[in-house]
């Protein structure tokens, strides 16, 4: 079963610098803090192309051995980054980041995150818990204002 995530976040800063501290690896460890953390992951920006194997533990206890992160698409000019990630839990874990300007002469960033979640067992639950960590996510980041939604595709 497969489902959809999608997040929008509105921040009232420039698009162009807000994508810039999406593609770096520290912002994700950051905004994951107290949620997650990555073993293996390198420092600096996300790079097309590039596949990352990560040790991922979530509230420092369920560990998530060899979850595999393929930076598929990284368009600097378009703002858009996406992913094709997965691990022995999740099938599917594909996600969309598009930083757009938004607001009177394009002073604040319209960020949205898509994510398609195949996961043979828990799909929905895994969906939820998607939703709640790009949420608080945009919370730490200091977003302006956040919609949210999961659906089944």
């Amino acid at each position: 079963m497969t489902y959809r995530v999608t997040v929008i976040a509105s921040y009232p800063r420039n698009a162009d610098t807000v994508f810039a501290e999406a593609c770096e690896f520290s912002e994700l460890v950051e905004a994951m803090k107290g949620i997650a953390s990555y073993d293996g992951l390198p420092d600096g920006p996300a790079q097309e192309g590039q596949t990352y194997i990560v040790d991922v533990t979530l509230f420092g206890v369920i560990k998530n051995p060899g979850h595999k992160m393929m930076v598929e698409r990284l368009d600097r000019q378009a703002r858009i980054l996406q992913s094709r990630e997965s691990n022995p839990s999740v099938r599917r874990w594909d996600h969309e980041l598009s930083v757009q300007p938004d607001g009177a002469e394009g002073q604040g960033a319209l960020w949205t995150d898509t994510v398609e979640i195949d996961a043979p067992r828990n799909a929905w639950f895994t969906a939820q818990f998607a939703r709640f960590v790009y949420t608080r996510r945009h919370k730490k980041r200091g977003a302006a204002h956040l919609t949210s939604k999961v659906e089944r595709i």
